[in-house]
């Protein structure tokens, strides 16, 4: 009896130790999927509606490529799962030249598009 009594008692505290650790790590993922995809990605996405709605296609247009590579970086990269996910894409965005050719116009620069590579 009292080897089964031991047996029971060390399942059941490891299954609570589990549980706990588990527990910890799901929300330690959960508060980095707010923060570095979440939050960034809306973001994101309201700046992009801004400059369509404002009549800045080119501009929208190189902010929708630039988040469409930093997405693919994120999805098959080592961003996935850890590490800064999209959380720079406003860094990104604010590197946009919106002065190189005339209104409306806008291109990345350089160290653009190599951020957003990686």
């Amino acid at each position: 009896m009292k080897i089964f009594l031991t047996i029971s008692i060390t399942a059941v505290l490891t299954w609570f130790a589990f549980s706990f650790i588990q527990s910890v790590r799901t929300g330690v993922e959960h508060l980095w999927l707010i923060s570095a995809v979440k939050v960034p990605g809306k973001m994101a996405i309201e700046d992009i509606q801004k400059d369509m709605n404002e009549g800045r296609y080119d501009i929208a247009k190189a902010k929708l490529q630039i988040f469409m590579d930093t997405w693919q970086r994120f999805d098959r990269g080592a961003d996935s799962n850890s590490g800064r996910g999209i959380g720079d894409i406003m860094v990104a965005f604010s590197k946009i030249d919106t002065n190189h050719g005339g209104q409306g116009t806008a291109r990345p620069t350089k160290s653009v598009q190599g951020d957003t590579t990686r």
